[in-house]
């Protein structure tokens, strides 16, 4: 069955996803027992929708500052006209995938084209990402807001109805 919208997805998918956003480590036989169906059916119903990119992986959550990783920045970027779209953009967007420290890359409306998240060791370090992202061939200007404390950060849950 290939999913279209969320309208394909009936009662037990979205359980299963909502289960798996709270706890991917949650054992198939679990999840069975909670949703009164078979692991056999769990199981099958997670692979369809692996198989379907509504779940794009697994991953585990964990504090970055184990790692030291504690500088957290939001970088705005301006991209030149000709890597507005089309291959210059995908160049562009290919070259800071590239970059371990980028978390996240948003497309935005304004003030920036791209909006990104990285996360490094310190501010040093950052300006060396930074200072890498700027020579990419195709983006114009960056400008940076360095975050000093997290106050909140939310891991997707389906909201109710």
């Amino acid at each position: 069955m290939a999913y279209k919208s969320i309208n394909d997805l009936d009662a037990v998918d979205i359980k299963i996803i909502e289960r798996l956003c709270k706890d991917a480590s949650a054992s198939l036989s679990d999840i069975a027992e909670e949703l009164g169906v078979s692991a056999s059916t769990v199981h099958k119903r997670i692979n369809q929708l692996k198989e379907n990119n509504i779940i794009e992986r697994f991953t585990i959550l964990f504090d970055p500052a184990i790692l030291n990783l504690r500088t957290v920045a939001f970088v705005g970027i301006e991209l030149e006209r000709d890597a507005l779209m089309g291959k210059k953009k995908e160049e562009v967007l290919s070259e800071l995938s590239k970059i371990p420290y980028v978390l996240e890359i948003h497309e935005t409306l304004a003030p920036f084209d791209l909006i990104l998240k990285l996360r490094t060791k310190n501010v040093e370090k950052l300006r060396s990402v930074i200072t890498n992202i700027a020579s990419i061939d195709g983006i114009m200007a960056t400008n940076t807001i360095l975050t000093t404390n997290r106050i909140m950060e939310r891991f997707i849950e389906i909201p109710p109805g």
